[in-house]
């Protein structure tokens, strides 16, 4: 039977899977704990027990490239004179610029074209009244190359459109169930609050 007397060699071995030397500054690559870091997550005498050396690490945020409050988010103009991050705070930022450039753009804005003629807008105009359900905002927009929001700008439906489709919206209203319709009512009042002043 081997008995354990020591636990150090255990910690520094696994140490070697938590730090990265590899750069200038030594990085924590992964949770600072000696047992299995997915199913001994919660144990925290492996945090206790992987003692880190004393010195400066690199310890991203794991959501974002730049933390909201890690040490890496500090411009340089806030760091005391000696304090050592002043050294490799150019060194990060560059980082996050190369990525950013990379990144996906989230939203592309198209260019605002202003094609339309004001005969273009009489036609928008004429096919709504003559057939609204065939011409509707969206029909109208995908054939003239603009906004259903720009086509609900220059042109209204018929009266009897408007009535029908009022219709339709209080039979569905009156299937709500009475705590959604007193929810609905409560928003009305706030909002009309918002502009009492």
């Amino acid at each position: 039977m081997v008995r354990l007397f020591s636990t150090s060699a255990r910690a520094a071995k696994d140490l070697s899977k938590i730090i990265d030397k590899s750069g200038k500054i030594p990085k924590i690559v992964g949770p600072a704990t000696i047992y299995n870091p997915k199913s001994s997550a919660s144990n925290y005498k492996g945090y206790l027990k992987a003692k880190l050396p004393a010195g400066l690490y690199y310890d991203p945020a794991p959501s974002s490239i730049h933390g909201s409050i890690h040490s890496e988010t500090i411009p340089k103009s806030f760091l005391p004179a000696n304090d050592p991050r002043r050294e490799i705070v150019d060194e990060l930022t560059a980082k996050d610029a190369e990525i950013s450039k990379v990144a996906p753009v989230l939203h592309n804005k198209g260019e605002k074209t202003y094609h339309l003629k004001p005969e273009d807008i009489e036609e928008i105009k004429r096919l709504r009244l003559e057939d609204p359900v065939k011409n509707s905002r969206k029909a109208l927009a995908k054939r003239f190359k603009c906004s259903p929001l720009f086509i609900s700008l220059v042109s209204e439906p018929p009266k009897e459109r408007k009535e029908e489709m009022e219709q339709v919206l209080e039979m569905i209203k009156s299937q709500w169930h009475p705590l959604r319709a007193a929810a609905r009512a409560d928003r009305k009042k706030r909002k009309a609050l918002w502009y009492r002043a």
